[in-house]
């Protein structure tokens, strides 16, 4: 009889034994969780902070997802801005990326410029003075339209307005079919006598839309930093065209345009010079890419 209560007795502490045992591996795995949970909660939260643009709260499944989006855009920024290194075989040592692409543009009788999608011009190179007789800062703020005859107004206006406005319709299957825009159009001369008669030279447009949100804070052809540090909190959720505007026929006289500052003038003087060696150098980079 004793021997049976003992039987049960030790039976009974090994059953209580084995309970403690569960007992404290639940409780370890329980603090375990709580402490993989508080560590998870506030990394979502410090990403929460690093979301640019971001100031009301979130959940923790939209942090992630935003997270996401953040990222695809910035791989895709950082691809594009890749394709647009200039290899260093194509131009000289002593030049610099910017230097060179605007050698490159003056040789193609060109220049870059950046519209809005009413045609308003928020960029434009400083190569349009070569060509165009107009200082980037007299196009700057105005709109394209200005400089072009009325009977093409309608038709350019057109070109630049069917293509949304909204960055978040630039889809991948946009960017692949609907993207690139060409148009030909005629664009006023400057000068410094507003009495001579409108001269204007026929010029094509070559370029893409883009989201002003994927402009990236490089200089690499000087155009993406003018833009970064140019544009107004207004234009950040705008879609802009960009593109390569030249002339339909080259020109062999090239245009430059010296400004003298003085504290009560502004005064632009124009002369007219044929720069051999420029010429010379110039024709020879574009022979090799042609």
């Amino acid at each position: 009889m004793t021997s049976s209560i003992g039987d049960d007795s030790s039976i009974f502490d090994g059953s209580m034994d084995e309970d403690e045992k569960d007992k404290a591996k639940r409780v370890s795995r329980n603090k375990s969780e709580k402490k993989r949970r508080d560590q998870f909660n506030v990394l979502i939260k410090e990403l929460g902070t690093m979301l640019p643009g971001i100031t009301r709260k979130m959940d923790k499944s939209t942090i992630l997802q935003k997270s996401i989006d953040f990222l695809c855009k910035h791989n895709e920024i950082s691809a594009q801005s890749e394709s647009s290194e200039i290899r260093q075989d194509w131009k000289p040592p002593f030049l610099s990326n910017e230097e060179f692409t605007q050698l490159m543009l003056e040789a193609l009788d060109g220049f870059f410029i950046a519209i809005m999608t009413d045609g308003n011009i928020i960029y434009v190179s400083e190569s349009v003075t070569s060509l165009l007789e107009h200082l980037p800062s007299d196009l700057q703020d105005q709109n394209l339209l200005n400089f072009l005859p009325l009977n093409e107004h309608s038709e350019v206006y057109k070109a630049l307005s069917k293509h949304p406005s909204d960055p978040e319709s630039l889809g991948p299957e946009y960017l692949k079919t609907k993207n690139q825009l060409e148009f030909c159009c005629h664009v006023l001369r400057g000068t410094i006598d507003p009495k001579e008669p409108a001269v204007y030279e026929r010029v094509k447009f070559i370029g893409n839309f883009k989201s002003l949100n994927d402009v990236p804070n490089t200089t690499r052809n000087g155009l993406a930093g003018v833009l970064q540090r140019s544009l107004q909190p207004a234009f950040d959720d705008l879609v802009c065209f960009v593109a390569t505007v030249r002339l339909a026929k080259p020109q062999f006289i090239k245009v430059t345009h010296t400004t003298h500052h003085t504290p009560h003038t502004h005064t632009h003087t124009h002369t007219q010079t044929v720069v051999l060696s420029n010429y010379c150098f110039l024709r020879s980079v574009r022979f090799r890419f042609d």
